[in-house]
């Protein structure tokens, strides 16, 4: 969701969660390959915190190498050439791929703290 305006965003961000009954929003942090910030990182800092002001739950999840492997994920997908070209696909995997490290990482910590289901 990027419309060029902050306000605009984080109201498009809120209306998702509401209409989907999320409790909490993933935002992927692109820090730099040796795990500092850049002026993107600063930018996506600053839209969580205006998420949380408007609300939201927030959590940030290094996003490092999710490209990577959203290509590779798209490139074995078995879609044609045509369809794994189209604008967004890439985009779509790194977010998905963002999202399970997130829940993959929140299961690992819960059964090291006994509270597995």
């Amino acid at each position: 969701m990027r419309s060029g305006r902050q306000a605009d965003d984080v109201a498009a961000v809120a209306a998702a969660a509401a209409a989907e009954g999320a409790s909490l929003v993933v935002v992927g942090l692109p820090l730099r390959a040796q795990g500092g910030d850049s002026r993107q990182t600063q930018r996506v800092r600053a839209f969580a915190q205006a998420l949380r002001a408007a609300g939201l739950r927030v959590e940030l999840l290094d996003e490092r190498f999710t490209t990577a492997l959203a290509q590779r994920q798209v490139a074995a997908s078995g879609l044609s050439r045509g369809r794994r070209q189209e604008k967004g696909r890439l985009d779509e995997g790194a977010a998905v791929a963002i999202l399970e490290t997130y829940l993959e990482r929140r299961v690992a910590a819960a059964r090291e703290e006994g509270t597995a289901p």
